[in-house]
């Protein structure tokens, strides 16, 4: 029996890792990028087939699932030439799926090709992490509801930003990883209520911004109440030093010293326990870096202060189940487009009124709140 078929479009930082891993997982992968100079430099292994465009690739070898790992403006005009080769094409689609506004073409578009199938990637969403999370929760603080949620995500990006990594202008900081601390926090919270936090106003809200007129925006940390539940979101891309107007809050502390910067903490609060889950990386008090795709959880309350380490690789379960349900009856559910709403939502609040975006030549502030 043949392998399972998947071709990466696009083979930048996300399109490498998705070859890697489901070349791991057993599956036969080809690679579509206009970009020439990979195999010189050995970006790809010996041997794995190589495209420079979707039209390129044999037809005799049928493509099982596609994954699209372009830049985000490419995605909706890559779609739409897999579908038009392929009508019932399986299609895996790096996050964000398509540009703000771009929501509702897509839409049109998958409901022109019905039986085409569309899963978008979001690794935070296979985390097992998560359910761990919420049965701890209901353990050591059964009856009580979840009064607070709160999720940070930080990394220093501008070296690779300077490497000629993809730059979001689109979407500015949200962009990131905004879209997957929407995924823990629907993970967390009871779905009635995600939805209902999901259509909320972020422009009567507190969201803060440091915008960049070289980056779109570099932070933004955003604290939304709904009714007895308060939801705040921090994410930087320059480390916890974006600006003194939107300082890494109290709750996520800076990277030990001579760690990596990246960051991943979920907190919630049910009750008078408070629960903290440090997604990989973790590091130790003493600056002991754990073994890769190991996760802290810390539950502490009144006589209480509990802890637990555990393994478990978000991305190969994100993987594993998008393939899987991408070639399986019934098929996945329908593409969600709200987290991409939100997003949209949340960069146009953070566009400051006319005059206060910062430009080369401006002298206003760096910093909005809206």
């Amino acid at each position: 029996m043949s392998r399972t078929h998947v071709c990466v479009v696009g083979h930048g930082v996300a399109g490498r890792l998705h070859e890697r891993l489901l070349s791991r997982l057993g599956f036969t992968v080809t690679v579509v990028d206009p970009v020439t100079d990979a195999l010189a430099t050995g970006a790809l292994p010996p041997g794995a087939p190589r495209y420079r465009r979707i039209a390129d690739v044999p037809r005799d070898a049928p493509v099982d699932v596609w994954s699209v790992c372009s830049p985000t403006e490419t995605h909706l005009r890559a779609v739409a030439e897999v579908l038009d080769r392929d009508p019932a094409a399986r299609l895996l689609v790096e996050k964000p799926v398509c540009r703000s506004g771009e929501g509702p073409v897509l839409a049109a578009l998958l409901r022109r090709y019905e039986r085409a199938r569309l899963v978008v990637m979001n690794q935070y969403r296979h985390a097992q992490a998560v359910p761990v999370l919420s049965a701890m929760k209901e353990e050591f603080a059964p009856g009580h509801p979840v009064s607070g949620v709160r999720v940070g995500f930080g990394k220093d990006r501008r070296e690779d930003i300077a490497a000629g990594r993809f730059v979001d202008h689109d979407y500015g900081i949200f962009g990131y990883e905004w879209l997957h601390m929407l995924a823990l926090v629907s993970g967390v919270l009871p779905a009635e209520t995600y939805d209902r936090y999901l259509l909320t106003d972020p422009s009567r809200h507190d969201v803060r911004v440091a915008v960049d007129p070289e980056l779109t925006s570099t932070a933004a940390h955003e604290t939304t109440t709904l009714d007895d539940l308060t939801v705040e979101l921090y994410s930087t891309i320059v480390g916890p030093d974006a600006h003194p107007l939107v300082p890494a809050p109290k709750w996520m502390p800076p990277p030990h010293e001579g760690a990596e910067s990246r960051q991943r903490l979920v907190e919630i609060t049910a009750g008078p326990v408070r629960f903290t889950l440090e997604l990989d990386p973790v590091t130790l008090p003493g600056g002991t870096a754990l073994q890769r795709n190991t996760h802290r959880l810390a539950v502490e309350g009144p006589d209480l202060r509990r802890e637990w380490f555990f393994h478990d690789s978000p991305m190969d379960n994100a993987l594993r189940w998008s393939v899987g349900v991408l070639l399986t009856e019934p098929g996945p559910p329908a593409v969600d487009l709200r987290p991409i709403s939100r997003i949209s939502r949340m960069a146009e609040t953070a566009r400051p009124r006319e005059g206060l975006l910062p430009t080369a030549h401006s002298t206003a502030t760096p910093s909005a709140r809206l």
